[in-house]
């Protein structure tokens, strides 16, 4: 009796745990349909080869199997590529003979992340509102740099005119008008606050414009949207929170900062246009190379002015500081392993199932030599 209590309540706990319930239930499924195979086929050819035809189809099946894993990227899976920090470097990482700031040896022609005031000096970058201003249409800046100020005294009336009189939140004469005149204030700070990336995002032709005035000289590197270097930015981020360099500390007013732009280099070469030629040239020059080159992004940062958020309204738009040093976190792309594990499991499995079929032909042969041997003495 003490026994049956003693199974009843382990097999209690098993009931309750999702992973041994797991595991016994793959187990008895594969004893059950497996061992069912072997069982019929051992009864019809005998036990020795009965049991070598079940291993070999075994065998044959996880050949199959994971293949099916490494082409799709599903069932056992490895590590994910990620992106790894490898410096982060204070201030312009250009200057290379900086002594007490030397940058990584990558980062020497990187652009100069400080902006310039107008259009042509080489020693700076030129801002996006800028660009935008001197090479875009007039849709364009009627979108990113004009601030319609009657559309939002017109959409401030509205709204406050439809609140109840004895409402808090209705705004009348000077108050209203200095609604309208902070939400003026944080629109220009958004225009202001243009990136590049940004830009690279919104309208690309405008930055080739300004690369084909020789106004944007990005050396080597290749200037990345906020979309495309949405990854980045967030190990970045996280990083830099985590880092010790008083972006992770409590006081609200010295852990922001803003993301200006991002930077890559290297990798594979990426295809020039979507025509059939370089779409399978792209394809075949990137299948050929026996090693993946090493993949770099740049992202770089700026600590933000602090805004007292206000009650009920929306937090206000970071604005960067631009008495504080830019911050340049250089990264590499680390490929990880991620269809190693099917691959592995596919050259294992295909050498037991070739091994069980050698061992097959084998035994098939000396089954005819001795057939052969005996009908010769008969």
């Amino acid at each position: 009796m003490g026994l049956l209590l003693a199974v009843w309540n382990v097999l209690g706990v098993i009931s309750f745990d999702n992973e041994i319930r797991g595991l016994l239930v793959v187990l008895l499924g594969c004893a059950i349909l497996m061992g069912s195979v072997w069982l019929i086929v051992s009864t019809n050819t005998g036990f020795r080869l009965g049991s070598l035809i079940a291993i070999s189809a075994i065998f044959g099946w996880t050949l199959i199997m994971a293949l099916i894993w490494a082409l799709y990227g599903i069932g056992l899976q490895g590590a994910r590529p990620v992106w790894e920090v490898q410096a982060v470097h204070v201030g312009n990482p250009s200057i290379a003979n900086n002594a007490a700031n030397p940058p990584p040896e990558i980062l020497d022609d990187l652009p100069n992340p400080v902006t310039c005031a107008a259009l042509g000096n080489r020693d700076c970058l030129p801002s996006a509102i800028e660009i935008v201003r001197t090479l875009g249409s007039s849709e364009q800046q009627a979108e990113l740099d004009t601030i319609d100020v009657a559309a939002i005294a017109f959409e401030v009336d509205a709204f406050h005119d439809a609140l109840a009189d004895t409402d808090p939140r209705k705004l009348i004469g000077a108050a209203r008008q200095a609604e309208v005149q902070r939400l003026v204030d944080e629109q220009r700070i958004r225009n202001e606050g243009l990136t590049l990336s940004d830009l690279k995002e919104l309208a690309p032709e405008l930055l080739e414009a300004a690369e084909d005035s020789g106004w944007l000289e990005l050396g080597d590197w290749n200037l990345q949207s906020t979309q495309a270097a949405g990854e980045a930015i967030t190990v970045a981020s996280d990083y830099l929170v985590q880092a010790d360099l008083g972006f992770g500390a409590t006081d609200e007013q010295s852990n922001s900062f803003v993301v200006l732009d991002a930077y890559q280099q290297g990798g594979k070469p990426e295809r020039l246009n979507n025509g059939v030629w370089e779409r399978v040239s792209n394809k075949v020059i990137t299948s050929a190379m026996p090693r993946h080159p090493s993949n770099y992004t740049v992202v770089q940062v700026q600590r933000s002015i602090y805004s007292e958020p206000v009650a009920g309204q929306a937090p206000p738009p970071e604005e960067v500081d631009s008495s504080e040093p830019v911050l340049s976190v250089l990264m590499q792309r680390n490929l990880g392993r991620f269809r190693l594990p099917g691959i592995l499991v596919a050259i294992g499995s295909g050498l037991l199932f070739l091994a069980s079929l050698l061992m097959l032909h084998t035994r098939d042969l000396e089954v005819r030599r001795r057939l052969e041997g005996e009908g010769t003495i008969t």
